[in-house]
């Protein structure tokens, strides 16, 4: 069952990952769908995108390092895993919380990613 885990937890974290890197390359296309935005608008918005595109990407490859290095036993394995399904479910519950269909697409998919990763992380702390 632990070798299980592991291996969905390193699957998982890297769809994560690369989800949280294309997140970050879209996000030209992601500003054009803006209506007019003056310069300092524009300017947040790529910096806010990139950003979350950057700590998807980061709650992807820790955990999944992590896992890959030294399995589920570890006591700091488990904390890291503690934290990272704290901040995707905080993260994912933001989205949703803020209306999920008011977001772009490519949000709403890290949203429902970030829930399942977020999810998995604490099945795995409790069959653990």
């Amino acid at each position: 069952m632990e070798i299980l885990l592991k291996y969905t937890g390193i699957f998982l974290g890297v769809i994560l990952a690369g989800w949280g890197v294309f997140h970050q390359l879209i996000v030209g296309a992601a500003a054009s769908l803006m209506k007019h935005p003056d310069d300092n608008e524009g300017k947040l918005f790529v910096m806010s995108w990139v950003a979350q595109g950057g700590f998807m990407t980061f709650l992807g490859i820790v955990p999944a390092t992590m896992l890959f290095l030294y399995g589920i036993s570890p006591p700091a394995v488990h904390t890291v895993l503690t934290l990272s399904a704290l901040a995707l479910l905080l993260l994912s519950g933001h989205v949703f919380l803020t209306g999920i269909s008011t977001h772009l697409k490519p949000i709403q998919i890290g949203a429902v990613l970030e829930l399942i990763y977020g999810v998995f992380l604490v099945l795995t702390l409790s069959l653990t």
